[in-house]
């Protein structure tokens, strides 16, 4: 999957160089789903492709958002270089938990299936 995130970007950058940051935001959420969809075990019939497609139709009209909430950690980068890279320990956590709860926010439960409520006890007793 990261092959094909990472070719679609390199040849975004081949165009332009602004497309291609913007296209690298629109596939920023493509771990995410796939993770999300695979956890619920789905995804069987999904390719790659699909999953980028997916995080692109995710980031219309989000990409702007996502780029500020980038741009709100570079006080933090900057602090964490004048450690040595000591501070990327806290720091490193702390953004990855921040962009998994913007994706939460932004997606809700739409790559989520609903837990099943009903048992099969049938195949229990079937032994």
């Amino acid at each position: 999957m990261w092959i094909v995130q990472t070719l679609f970007e390199f040849f975004w950058y081949l165009v332009f160089i602004i497309p291609g940051i913007v296209k690298t935001y629109a596939y920023s959420q493509t771990y995410y789903i796939y993770k999300d969809i695979a956890d619920n075990g789905g995804g069987d019939d999904l390719n790659y492709l699909d999953y980028v497609t997916k995080s692109r139709q995710l980031m219309r009209g989000h990409k702007f958002e996502y780029f500020v909430l980038q741009l709100s950690f570079l006080g933090w980068d900057i602090l964490a270089i004048l450690t040595l890279g000591i501070g990327e320990i806290w720091l490193i956590p702390y953004k990855n938990t921040t962009y998994m709860a913007y994706y939460r926010s932004l997606a809700g439960d739409q790559f989520r299936k609903e837990p099943s409520t009903e048992t099969n006890t049938d195949a229990y007793f079937e032994a």
